[in-house]
């Protein structure tokens, strides 16, 4: 016998990275992660919405944004790293394919 849901309101939530990002809130270091939360209404067995969205949620205070604020401590780490290694790569100019012909 298969059940009649009169009006349901149930989600799920889905980590879509490994690592892991400090919380600019409750200041836990490791408690941020980017989520797809989904929810669907479901109201006489038959589904008004669904809706999804893709955000960073953090799982100790529950502070939730689109982005993660800005954090100058990764630009520095990556301009430090860009100085110790810049004999590894090449800056240069982009060349550009030559223009066809005009007839």
């Amino acid at each position: 016998m298969t059940g009649f849901v009169l009006v349901s309101n149930s989600g799920k939530k889905i980590s879509l990275e490994h690592a892991s990002h400090p919380c600019p809130r409750c200041k836990n270091q490791s408690s941020v992660q980017l989520t797809r939360s989904e929810k669907s209404l479901i109201v006489l067995n038959k589904r008004i919405t669904d809706n999804s969205r893709v955000r960073y949620e953090c799982s100790q205070c529950k502070w939730k944004n689109q982005m993660l604020p800005y954090d100058g401590r990764e630009s520095a780490e990556l301009d430090r790293y860009l100085s110790e290694n810049s004999d590894e790569f090449f800056f240069g100019e982009a060349s550009t394919p030559p223009s066809s012909a005009s007839p």
